[in-house]
């Protein structure tokens, strides 16, 4: 088991946003977490992998409880790519990536060869090895991300959480991002993403979490979860539901 998180409860002052959640992502999963604005899903992520603490519940990665675990610790088995990533100084893309092997060094320490290596992996494996003497500035939005994704890589997890890594991304980058992901899957890695776009996740997903209101309101393969009284319950939304003419996926249309 990769990650299990039992009874979680997490509020922001007053405002409890994720109410009583416990999960399980078994290693080498592709799980994805779908579910209206406000449902608490990106919070539920930040929970997962050690950046916010609940306030009741406890999350574990390997067995271990993320609160015995430190933060260097925690990176070397779980990689986090935020929603949108801003760089202020335009560094060089291979500079960012190389920041990826901060949580196997120590102060000062300079990098070795298995660091170089991680990172040289890590470029190949997001197709950035391309432009990695540019500055990150000079790249489009889907370049970029797939800059961020490297730097997550080069940390060398074992488990990949995204917060709507393909929002804003045109459909030739969503669909270069998702196709990363899913050979990263393959190849081992457990994936969790948070996705709004929900024909994508039942495309690429082999189980989804629907959050509402802060907990979990159903969860399943996109087979069974993605039904038309469900969606219309939650998002308050008519929609229909067609079959994927090759994956034989249910897609969503708007009515």
């Amino acid at each position: 088991m990769a990650i299990e998180a039992q009874q979680i409860t997490f509020s922001y002052v007053t405002d409890e946003v994720i109410k009583n959640v416990s999960l399980t992502i078994e290693q080498g999963e592709f799980l994805g977490i779908i579910g209206p604005n406000g449902a608490g899903k990106s919070t539920l992520l930040r929970i997962l992998c050690g950046i916010l603490q609940p306030r009741y519940g406890i999350v574990r990665i390997f067995d271990q409880n993320i609160k015995h675990i430190h933060s260097k610790r925690i990176a070397q088995h779980i990689g986090f790519v935020c929603q949108e990533t801003h760089f202020s100084l335009n560094f060089l893309v291979e500079d960012i990536v190389h920041m990826g092997r901060y949580p196997y060094l120590r102060a000062f320490q300079k990098q070795s060869k298995q660091d170089h290596k991680a990172v040289d992996d890590a470029c190949e494996a997001a197709d950035v090895s391309q432009f990695r003497k540019r500055p990150i500035n000079s790249l489009s939005s889907g370049e970029r991300q797939r800059v961020v994704i490297a730097r997550t890589l080069a940390q060398e997890p074992k488990v990949l959480l995204l917060d709507e890594p393909t929002s804003h991304l045109d459909l030739y980058h969503q669909s270069a991002i998702m196709e990363l992901l899913k050979k990263l899957n393959g190849q081992g890695m457990s994936i969790i993403i948070v996705n709004h776009d929900l024909n994508l996740a039942g495309l690429y997903c082999q189980r989804l979490i629907l959050m509402h209101r802060g907990e979990l309101y159903a969860e399943g393969p996109p087979q069974s979860l993605l039904n038309r009284e469900t969606l219309q319950e939650v998002y308050h939304t008519d929609v229909e539901i067609i079959i994927h003419p090759e994956k034989k996926i249910p897609q969503i249309l708007l009515k």
